[in-house]
């Protein structure tokens, strides 16, 4: 793989998905930044040349034969604003990055990977799904206690009735993840509770039954270079304009 084919993620939820991915399949360790267009090709190349992370199937499996580390680059657009956030993840074994870069445990609550308002987690799944543990996202606290108050006060304001649906709304769009489902049914559930203390029209709340499952996202044919080339058509057009 040639650094120029790496592939920019430009949606959260695909994101969360390969974050996710990469932890299960055991790169546990990570660090992350952002890197500005005019730098983002120099850097794919020296981490493909400083931490082989261009290596395909084959290369990474012969790697773990020899009780070496392996890692990946995961390249995301989401702020839109001509930065690309990059996540390196490493696995276990003898790694260049270990010694430089400063790794932290993704499964440490306190180093926990970070998309916006959303962390990545283990929580243990119910015994009738199996037991054991499961890799999950789930909102942050500060975010969770956020929407709280929120929901809370929408019960209490006067435009309540007219501005309730836009809510619901906007809080059925939390990508559909195992705990951020049930983070979204305890928070419509104080919306219906506040709703009902406040002496409110029931038939002006009307909620879907579950925030859904997330699907299965595929990967975005979008390389590096297509999105570098669009940059600089943004900015060619951005001083045309000018």
């Amino acid at each position: 793989m040639r650094p120029t084919t790496f592939l920019v993620i430009r949606y959260k939820t695909l994101l969360m998905q390969r974050l996710l991915d990469s932890v299960r399949h055991g790169y546990c360790h990570y660090t992350a930044a952002q890197v500005p267009a005019e730098k983002a090709l120099a850097f794919c190349q020296k981490f493909a040349e400083r931490y082989e992370v261009a290596l395909n199937r084959d290369q990474r499996a012969y790697r773990k034969r020899l009780g070496k580390g392996n890692a990946r680059l995961i390249l995301a657009d989401l702020a839109k604003n001509g930065t690309l956030h990059w996540f390196l993840l490493v696995s276990d074994g003898d790694h260049p990055a270990r010694q430089m870069e400063p790794l932290r445990d993704a499964l440490e609550s306190s180093t926990r990977i970070r998309v916006d308002d959303y962390e990545l987690l283990r929580l243990p799944r119910d015994r009738n799904h199996g037991g054991g543990v499961r890799l999950t996202w789930r909102m942050t606290n500060q975010r969770f206690d956020t929407w709280r108050a929120a929901v809370r006060q929408l019960a209490r304001s006067p435009r309540a009735e007219q501005e309730v649906q836009a809510v619901i709304q906007s809080l059925f769009k939390t990508p559909g993840f195992g705990a951020t489902r049930v983070q979204v049914g305890k928070l419509v559930a104080t919306l219906a509770r506040e709703w009902e203390r406040a002496g409110r029209d029931p038939t002006a709340l009307i909620l879907p039954a579950a925030l859904p499952y997330v699907r299965r996202v595929a990967d975005d044919d979008y390389t590096v270079i297509d999105w570098f080339k669009d940059q600089e058509e943004m900015k060619h057009g951005q001083s045309e304009a000018a």
